[in-house]
């Protein structure tokens, strides 16, 4: 599963967006497009820390880096990359 399924899968299961999956688009705003409270918001974190072994800091919350569906995409890929760099041959 790709980093994009797998962020909604948590969105749709364990964040309870009533969204179908397969309707979700990367530029979908997570407050209005899926109804998202700060609850939620605070689940999606927690969620994408565990499945992708990350830690999103406060500061990329606070400047609203998890406003779209492609904003979460793009910081959960640049933290990936950025703790698990690639290995030099």
């Amino acid at each position: 599963m790709n980093s994009l399924q797998t962020i909604k899968r948590i969105l749709h299961s364990d964040v309870l967006v009533e969204v179908p999956i397969d309707q979700m688009r990367l530029d979908d705003s997570l407050r209005e497009s899926y109804g998202m409270d700060s609850l939620g918001f605070v689940e999606l974190r927690v969620q994408c820390e565990e499945a992708f072994g990350i830690n999103i800091p406060d500061e990329a919350v606070a400047a609203g880096e998890l406003s779209t569906l492609g904003d979460v995409l793009a910081l959960v890929e640049r933290l990936s990359g950025a703790e698990h760099p690639p290995a030099v041959p």
